[in-house]
């Protein structure tokens, strides 16, 4: 409980440290304690995992729209806003010119993240953040399958790739079609923007990290989006927390 209070709520450390009637060294505990089991327990049970040929082909069905097949996942970017760190503190100020980490997302079409990657700095553009990713060295090493010409979908910020479609950027130019083509995929796209929102809406923590340890941060970031997907898989998802037009205007920014 004092977990998922402190997650989903923006009161201060020593108020939930006295709402529990806990020491704050003894909140600080209980937090770090239930976050690693967390990890284990996404460990044990996949609750974060790349899709299988079957379930990707559950998720391409579920993202067709206009013929649009084969995709399986929708990646963006976000930034959490935590104090300035002691070191390096200016690499961490972002376009919006506060201090955050990075996490990138991927998502299917229920919102379920199958795969997080976080801790960067905040002043990192999206597609250098995918490079430094888990996910595109899985994917340049084979050790994760894109089924049946598969892939994911991003906004402009990426690059196009062989599994990784973008639209197509307008240079004044663009054909009836292709802005057909940018306005279905950004129908598509959304669900990454909403799975954030409905992240960020849910669990308030994420609005601002008052912790200085930035490992401490990114363990509470994965976790936070550990119990996301359990809230999901679980049928608790609440629409009225989602806060799209915030993700955009990160977005916008970028």
């Amino acid at each position: 409980m004092i977990t998922l209070w402190y997650l989903s709520n923006m009161e201060s450390f020593r108020s939930v440290a006295d709402r529990f009637g806990i020491s704050k060294s003894t909140c600080w505990e209980v937090l770090y304690r239930m976050c690693n089991l967390l990890l284990k327990v996404n460990m044990h049970y996949n609750i974060i995992s790349w899709p299988n040929r079957e379930r990707q082909v559950e998720i391409s069905n579920n993202f067709n729209i206009n013929n649009f097949a084969g995709i399986i996942g929708c990646i963006d970017g976000s930034h959490i806003k935590i104090v300035a760190p002691k070191n390096n503190r200016n690499s961490y100020v972002n376009r919006k010119n506060f201090h955050s980490v990075l996490l990138q997302g991927v998502c299917d079409h229920k919102m379920l993240f199958t795969d997080v990657y976080t801790g960067e700095v905040g002043s990192l553009h999206d597609y250098t953040l995918y490079r430094r990713s888990e996910l595109y060295l899985a994917i340049q090493t084979q050790q994760i399958r894109f089924f049946d010409g598969t892939h994911l979908v991003g906004d402009l910020a990426y690059k196009l790739h062989t599994n990784l479609m973008v639209g197509f950027k307008d240079n004044g130019h663009l054909t009836l079609r292709q802005k057909n083509f940018n306005v279905i995929l950004s129908k598509i796209r959304v669900k990454i923007e909403n799975a954030f929102a409905l992240l960020k809406g849910r669990f308030r923590r994420l609005k601002f990290l008052e912790t200085i340890r930035l490992e401490l941060a990114a363990l509470l970031i994965i976790s936070v989006c550990i119990l996301h997907n359990v809230c999901i898989l679980n049928g608790d998802l609440l629409q009225d927390l989602i806060d799209v037009d915030e993700e955009r205007r990160q977005g916008n920014a970028k």
